[in-house]
C-alpha cells in the first residue's frame, strides 16, 4: 500500500474552489449554508432527504453535508454512497446540537483507515 501523494495546499484549494458543495437539512440548519453560497434543500424527514441528495448526486455535487439526525435514520441509504469517493457525505449536527453520530463515523473511519482511534487514551 501507497499513499497517495498529497496535492501542495495551492492545489487543494484550487480544487476545492471548483467542487459543487451542498447541505440538506432542516430550514434553520441550512439557511447558513445558503448565506454563503452554498446549495441547499430543506428536509424535515428521510423520504425528502433521500430526494434531496439523489437530486444533488444526480447534479455532480461532489461534497454534500447532511444533519446527524437525518444521517442517522439514513444508514442504509448512504451505505451505497460510502462506496465510491464522490459524493462524500458528511454529517454535521444541527441547530439542536450533535448527537455523537458525525464522531462515531470519524472513530470507526480512522480505525479502518490506520487500526487504531487515536483519540482514546
Amino acid at each position: 500500500f501507497l499513499p497517495r501523494k498529497a496535492l501542495p495546499p495551492r492545489e487543494v484549494l484550487q480544487k476545492m474552489d471548483k467542487m459543487k458543495i451542498a447541505a440538506v437539512g432542516e430550514h434553520s440548519s441550512v439557511i447558513l449554508f445558503h448565506t454563503a453560497g452554498i446549495a441547499t434543500r430543506s428536509a424535515s424527514d428521510i423520504e425528502e432527504a433521500e430526494r434531496a441528495i439523489r437530486q444533488f448526486v444526480k447534479e455532480g455535487y461532489e461534497i454534500i453535508f447532511l444533519s446527524e439526525r437525518l444521517a442517522e435514520d439514513m444508514e442504509e441509504e448512504l451505505k451505497r454512497y460510502r462506496a465510491s469517493a464522490y459524493p462524500l457525505i458528511l454529517p454535521i449536527p444541527d441547530r439542536a446540537g450533535p448527537t455523537g453520530y458525525s464522531m462515531n463515523k470519524i472513530t470507526e473511519n480512522m480505525e479502518k483507515a490506520i487500526g487504531t482511534n487515536i483519540f482514546e487514551s
